[in-house]
């Protein structure tokens, strides 16, 4: 997390031409973004907002993702954010170099990780998985293979010529015959978060309020997005494994909403175990190959342990 792009209240100002809300009087940077910097600013009329600016994404792939919260926003989903539209009826701004999104600033925070919050957050995804998405919505809504990894992109991965040699010995080690003969077109499927780690919903006075960060968003099998999830909700208070209690309360939190299926069931823990790698290459290729951070070049390494231990202490 990370504030990348230095902004100062004039260009605030230029930027905020583009909306009709008013004049800023103040802001303050966010510690809540690793692909943009985030600011919290204060209107004249009292009214917060959250300024985003994108540090490395394209204006298509910011585009691509604000037609998910569109949908969302549509289908009345209750956890995610709502873009402001500029003055043209557009999801993003662009002034001189600047292009990103304004959204209203919402109060919270990200929770400790307790029994009831790893419930809420299974609700909330729950919620998520059971919209009826209508097929003239999803038609304009990217796949999460675009932005996110999954089980085909993990295992590309390993055999190309320039993967991470600590990657490969950690995928080999947790998962010994491969990702093979996965049912992939069992699972149900529809659109999906692709990062929901507890530090992606905002919490005040234990209420989860947002979600939020849908960058790896898309359309996509929803065991997949419930590994990722449980991979990156349900940690032990040391951080280096997952507390199975919390997987319980995460799970049966989910299912007072949705009924998981027999499949999804059966591949379950192979699911965590996808969401650790999943994440980890997102993150090699964001700042191990890629140069958004290099203080955060080898944190992918975490989630390789993480994945190691969860097998060892819960599988093996």
């Amino acid at each position: 997390m990370g504030v990348y792009s230095h902004i100062n209240l004039e260009k605030i100002n230029e930027i905020l031409e583009h909306y009709d809300l008013g004049i800023a009087v103040d802001f303050s940077s966010t510690m809540t973004g690793i692909s943009n910097s985030n600011f919290k600013v204060i209107l004249d009329s009292g009214r917060n907002i959250l300024l985003k600016v994108s540090n490395d994404k394209t204006i298509e792939q910011l585009l691509n993702e604000q037609q998910v919260l569109l949908a969302l926003e549509k289908h009345e989903f209750e956890y995610s954010l709502n873009p402001i539209k500029t003055l043209l009826g557009k999801p993003i701004y662009h002034h001189e170099d600047y292009y990103g999104v304004v959204f209203p600033f919402i109060d919270g925070a990200p929770p400790v990780i307790t029994n009831d919050v790893c419930s809420k957050v299974g609700i909330s995804l729950a919620k998520l998985h059971d919209l009826d998405i209508r097929k003239e919505d999803l038609e304009f809504i990217r796949p999460h293979e675009v932005v996110g990894f999954g089980s085909l992109d993990i295992i590309d991965y390993v055999n190309s010529d320039n993967a991470a040699s600590d990657f490969i010995e950690g995928f080999k080690k947790v998962f010994p015959c491969g990702l093979k003969d996965i049912p992939y077109d069992l699972f149900p499927s529809g659109i999906i978060h692709g990062d929901l780690y507890f530090d992606n919903s905002l919490f005040k006075d234990g209420e989860l309020v947002t979600l939020i960060d849908f960058e790896q968003s898309g359309t996509g099998r929803f065991i997949l997005d419930l590994g990722i999830a449980l991979s990156g909700t349900c940690l032990n208070e040391a951080k280096d494994n997952l507390d199975k209690s919390f997987v319980v309360s995460f799970l049966k939190g989910y299912e007072s909403i949705r009924s998981l299926k027999e499949i999804e069931k059966e591949y379950l823990d192979t699911a965590i175990l996808v969401g650790f790698f999943s994440i980890a290459l997102w993150r090699i290729k964001r700042f191990y190959d890629g140069n958004l951070d290099s203080s955060k070049k080898y944190n992918y390494r975490e989630l390789l342990n993480r994945a190691k231990s969860y097998k060892k202490s819960f599988i093996d």
